[in-house]
């Protein structure tokens, strides 16, 4: 569902990702608040980024308690559970590049909410885009904010690989996290550069549920599930990803993590897929 509304001289565009939500889902009540956040949203907030570029923040939903144990209010639309809310600033390089470039996109925060969309049609697990909103009239709005779900039961991949990705188990995410890949490459989204810490794992058997193909009925996914949590500078490619040049800095990532044979197995699957 789409919302737009005029603000003096600019003109400010919010977009959700389903109708019958609004702010008051988010216990507020001015898009404002999502714009320039520090001020208003003070102590709910946990800065968790900070650059000139982009802010990122985490945020209760209403009626989940805060970093301090404090309910912040009765539960909405939205149920309970956490948020990342990120703001954009970025200069005109970076917002002719998200104009002149696939997906074509007039701020920063709907190029990210345009390529999650785009990835969540393709299979790709992300955190689920909830909001998007930005200001201006012209070619670009350099003013801009996206608000995700945060993932929930999920680690980072490095804390993962320390912690539960042990044995059996083990075997199973990086199998998991292959396929994952693969279907980005086939996706056609290439990360600016592609990080352990922008992929999540949750525990085996937390994920979708798949059909036998007979009268057994539905049975729960046992590979772990895979989330990309950053899509910040990525591009849509005209087809699938060709060769392994997005792939190298996540590999060269988990060069101290990952024995020479679980890399090599890892690039198979992903480039296999592709």
């Amino acid at each position: 569902m789409r919302t737009s509304s005029a603000h003096g001289s600019a003109a400010e565009r919010l977009v959700w990702a389903a109708p019958g939500l609004d702010l008051a889902a988010l216990g507020l009540d001015s898009a404002a608040e999502l714009f320039a956040p520090t001020a208003a949203l003070s102590p709910r907030l946990e800065t968790l980024e900070r650059s000139p570029a982009r802010a990122r923040f985490r945020l209760p939903l209403p009626g989940t308690p805060d970093a301090r144990g404090n309910l912040t209010g009765r539960p909405g639309a939205l149920g309970t559970g956490w948020l990342w809310l990120s703001t954009y600033s970025g200069g005109l390089g970076e917002l002719l590049r998200a104009r002149c470039t696939r997906p074509r996109s007039a701020s920063l925060a709907e190029r990210e909410w345009n390529l999650l969309c785009h990835l969540r049609a393709q299979g790709v697990g992300t955190c689920e885009p909830l909001l998007v909103g930005a200001r201006g009239a012209g070619l670009v709005s350099a003013r801009s904010f996206l608000l995700v779900r945060a993932p929930e039961d999920a680690f980072p991949l490095p804390r993962w690989l320390r912690t539960d990705g042990i044995g059996a188990e083990r075997e199973r995410g990086l199998r998991s996290l292959g396929l994952m890949l693969a279907r980005l490459a086939h996706a056609g989204v290439e990360p600016r550069a592609l990080r352990a810490e922008h992929l999540w794992l949750t525990p085996s058997g937390s994920g979708e549920c798949e059909t036998h193909g007979d009268d057994r009925g539905p049975r729960k996914n046992k590979l772990p599930g895979v989330l990309l949590v950053e899509v910040g500078g990525a591009r849509l490619a005209r087809g699938p990803l060709a060769g392994d040049a997005w792939l190298a800095p996540l590999l060269a990532d988990l060069a101290t993590s990952l024995s020479d044979a679980e890399r090599a197995a890892l690039a198979a699957l992903a480039l296999g897929g592709a």
